[in-house]
Parts: structure tokens; sequence; C-alpha cells
């Protein structure tokens, strides 16, 4: 039995044998629109966890009575702001 064309010991070799193969099918499948819709719900839904996640965070911090990052963006707004209202 002779080994694939993709296996070596070499791992360069492997590696760009490997790609050689799957570059093609690969490029074929994140052409299409359901790869695209895929990407898009996935990547809504990352964002939607990861909002989600620092509100409950920022909110816990809140209640404990110290200044959470949410506060401490405002604050900086706020004298970024009246830095650029003084002459």
């Amino acid at each position: 039995m002779s080994t694939p064309e993709w296996f070596s010991t070499d791992w360069k070799k492997a590696f760009f044998a490997a790609e050689r193969r799957l570059s093609p099918k690969l490029e074929q499948l994140v052409r299409t629109d359901a790869f695209l819709d895929a990407l898009a719900v996935t990547n809504g839904l990352t964002r939607f966890a990861s909002r989600t996640a620092g509100g409950v965070a920022n909110g816990l911090v809140e209640a404990a009575g110290l200044p959470s990052s949410r506060q401490v963006r405002r604050l900086q707004h706020s004298v970024d702001a009246l830095d650029q209202r003084t002459p």
C-alpha cells in the first residue's frame, strides 16, 4: 500500500500538498450564498453574545459599587468633550 501524495515527514511539503488539494474546493464553498448567510448569522450571534455578556458583567460590577468599563467610557467622552470646548 503506497502512502498518499500529501503525506510527508516534511511538514511544509505536507501542508502545501494538502492546500493544493483543498483550496479549490474551499474557494467554491466560501463563494456560495449559503456560506455567506451562515457567516453573517454567526457574526451576528457572536456580537449579540458578547454584548450581552458585557452588559451582565458591567451590571454586576456596578451593583458592587465599582466603576464599570461603561461608566469609565462615558466619563472619558465627557472629559474629551469638555477639553474640545475649552479654548
